[in-house]
């Protein structure tokens, strides 16, 4: 009777999330707004709601600015309603292309717009989403090491 409330009043107050709160995916891009995604296909296999769908194609004359490697992903899809956010995902990617931010998943009541597409994955380039409270300082001091290819 005299507990205090476990609800929250949104959208008057908003609930605290921890530091490391997995949300909602981001496909990042490097340094000249390239797409570091190579459709390896390890975050795919590395989640167990096998909740990420891809197809990989080619790299055609002229898109060098678009995409980092001469393969890229065509099709990136993750089924939201699948996801479990365990972070697997993050984990396996050995480009860094793929990451759980502190963005909260939107709601909506299809369930076809659960299903997000690279127009909603990709950051935009003008508007880069920050995602340093997800790497570890052993991650960080690992980047470090120029020469490592995949660091350069």
């Amino acid at each position: 009777m005299f507990k205090k409330h476990a609800t929250v009043r949104y959208p008057e107050k908003t609930r605290e999330f921890s530091e490391i709160y997995r949300g909602m995916h981001v496909l990042k891009r490097d340094d000249k707004g390239a797409e570091r995604c190579t459709a390896c296909g390890l975050c795919a296999v590395s989640c167990p709601a096998e909740a990420i769908t891809m197809e990989a194609a080619e790299r055609k004359k002229g898109e060098e600015n678009l995409y980092r490697e001469e393969k890229y992903a065509a099709k990136y899809e993750i089924n939201m309603l699948r996801c479990i956010f365990c972070g697997l995902c993050e984990e396996a990617c050995p480009k860094e292309a793929i990451f759980l931010t502190d963005r909260i998943v939107t709601t909506d009541y299809g369930r076809d717009s659960f299903v997000y597409g690279k127009d909603k994955l990709v950051e935009p380039v003008d508007a880069r989403i920050d995602v340093t409270k997800r790497q570890t300082p052993e991650v960080l001091e690992f980047k470090q090491q120029k020469k490592l290819s995949h660091n350069r």
